[in-house]
C-alpha cells in the first residue's frame, strides 16, 4: 500500500512541476527587433490641393520617408539610423553600433495579425501609420498604410515643385516594408 501512495504522489507531483512549466513559458513577439524602413512606393498619386504638382502612383520614395521619419535622431552616420519595434509595445529610434536610443512611441498589432500600427512621435506629432494586409516573416515587416499626412517638404525631395506648395500636408498611400537588421 505504502508503494502505491508512494507511485501516486510522485506521479502527481510530476504533472504537477510540468503544468507549472507550461504556465511560465513566455512566447515572445516574433516582431520586435532593428529595422529599416526599406521600401516605401506611392500607391496612388500624391497631389497638391490645387492639383498644379503631383508624384505619380508607382513612385519609389524611400529615401523621402527614411529622412523625414528617422531625422529625429541624430547619429553620427545616418546609415545607423533604424526602428526598434521593442517590448511593452514601445518604439525607439536608434543609432546603431553607437548605442543611442530613443523612445519615440508606440506600437499594436490586432488578433487577427493582419493590421499592424506604429504611432510615432515626429517633429512633436504623434502620426499613426496602420499597415494593413499585415505580411510578416523572420526578415521583414510589409503592409500598405492609406491616407498619412505629410508635409509638402518631405515630397520636394522627389517633386521639386512640392517646394513652393503652401498645403498645410498632402495625403499619401504607400506600401511600406520594415527590414530587419538584426
Amino acid at each position: 500500500m505504502k508503494n502505491k501512495l508512494l507511485n501516486l504522489l510522485i506521479v502527481c507531483s510530476f504533472f504537477l512541476l510540468a503544468c507549472e512549466d507550461e504556465g511560465s513559458v513566455s512566447t515572445k513577439e516574433p516582431l520586435l527587433g532593428i529595422y529599416t524602413i526599406s521600401k516605401s512606393e506611392l500607391t496612388s498619386d500624391a497631389t497638391s490641393a490645387n492639383g498644379l504638382v503631383s508624384i505619380s502612383s508607382g513612385t519609389d520614395i524611400t529615401s523621402a520617408i527614411v529622412t523625414a521619419f528617422l531625422s529625429e535622431i541624430t547619429c553620427n552616420s545616418n546609415a545607423n539610423k533604424a526602428i526598434e519595434i521593442a517590448e511593452n509595445n514601445k518604439i525607439n529610434f536608434v543609432c546603431r553600433l553607437e548605442d543611442k536610443s530613443q523612445d519615440q512611441g508606440s506600437w499594436a498589432i490586432n488578433d487577427a495579425r493582419s493590421e499592424f500600427t506604429l504611432t510615432l512621435l515626429i517633429q512633436g506629432n504623434l502620426v499613426p501609420l496602420k499597415l494593413t494586409n499585415l505580411v510578416e516573416s523572420s526578415t521583414k515587416i510589409a503592409g500598405n498604410v492609406a491616407s498619412i499626412p505629410v508635409p509638402p517638404s518631405l515630397l520636394a525631395a522627389v517633386n521639386s515643385g512640392f517646394a513652393g506648395v503652401t498645403d498645410q500636408a498632402v495625403l499619401i498611400s504607400i506600401d511600406i516594408e520594415l527590414e530587419r537588421l538584426n
